[in-house]
């Protein structure tokens, strides 16, 4: 019976993690074909982008994606919201600093 009620005490604590993990693997996922399907369909992308983002809103990977896509939609302000929200989240992945450089680059263009 001690047993059974530590395996249910342990299983509370470790489930949601599991689930957590296999959001965010699937956000990146999403993140990473929405990045892809920016060369065919730009409006299928910020779909996708934004079911990455709803799924796992706390992927910084995710959110600096979407700072590409709407940079690629020549929408500046947004991706610049976009990448605000990535490097609050983590501000050391490489993809935060990227988008950083894009936006830098896009605003040299103008």
């Amino acid at each position: 019976m001690t047993f059974i009620r530590i395996t249910i005490f342990l299983s509370i604590f470790t489930i949601p993690i599991i689930v957590s993990s296999s959001n965010l693997s699937l956000s990146n996922d999403l993140s990473t074909k929405a990045l892809k399907e920016t060369e065919k369909d730009l409006d299928n992308a910020i779909l996708l982008i934004q079911q990455s983002l709803v799924l796992e809103p706390n992927n910084a990977k995710a959110w600096a994606i979407a700072g590409q896509i709407y940079l690629l939609n020549e929408d500046i302000l947004s991706a610049e919201r976009f990448y605000k929200k990535a490097k609050a989240i983590d501000p050391i992945l490489e993809e935060v600093k990227a988008l950083k450089s894009l936006i830098d680059d896009k605003k040299k263009e103008e």
